[in-house]
């Protein structure tokens, strides 16, 4: 079920989000990542995810929750957060095969009026920020349109 990485990199106060161009999320901000391949761990998935979208190599990422995602299908992802290595350096906006590469503020991401956020960003970037221990969120979705979101305490956690 939990088939899905996505990681948020910080670089002081601003968030590396990336513009896909090509479904799911087309036109859409969010973080990177990607599949889990066969005998890869979350925490590895989304390090090569990251250096495979961004180029920035990773060494060290936090587990912080993960998103379920329940409509037609159900989708489970990792969540992870990063820093921006100190000896690194990514300059945007930035054009890749995946889209566009781009450090955005906190204030204009959870922005009511920024429609080009994907929606579920919006709801659980607040509360991951906050939290202290990883957390499950569920979203339930009629189509697009989001119906539910539940939050709810992690059983066990991942290495």
């Amino acid at each position: 079920m939990y088939r899905y990485t996505l990681c948020l990199i910080r670089k002081h106060d601003q968030w590396l989000l990336l513009n896909r161009q090509k479904q799911p999320a087309m036109g859409m901000w969010n973080g990177v990542g990607g599949k889990i391949e066969p005998g890869e761990s979350p925490a590895e998935s989304v390090i090569r995810e990251t250096f495979e979208e961004t180029g920035l190599t990773l060494t060290a990422v936090q587990f912080s929750g993960t998103i379920l995602l329940q409509a037609d299908e159900t989708v489970g992802i990792y969540l992870f957060l990063a820093e921006l290595p100190s000896d690194q350096l990514l300059v945007t906006p930035l054009a890749t095969r995946e889209g566009i590469l781009d450090w955005k503020q906190l204030d204009w991401i959870l922005h009511p009026d920024n429609t080009g956020v994907i929606s579920n960003l919006k709801t659980y970037l607040p509360h991951v920020l906050k939290q202290t221990t990883p957390q499950l969120h569920t979203f339930h979705y009629d189509g697009h349109r989001l119906l539910e979101h539940h939050i709810s305490a992690l059983e066990k956690t991942i290495h």
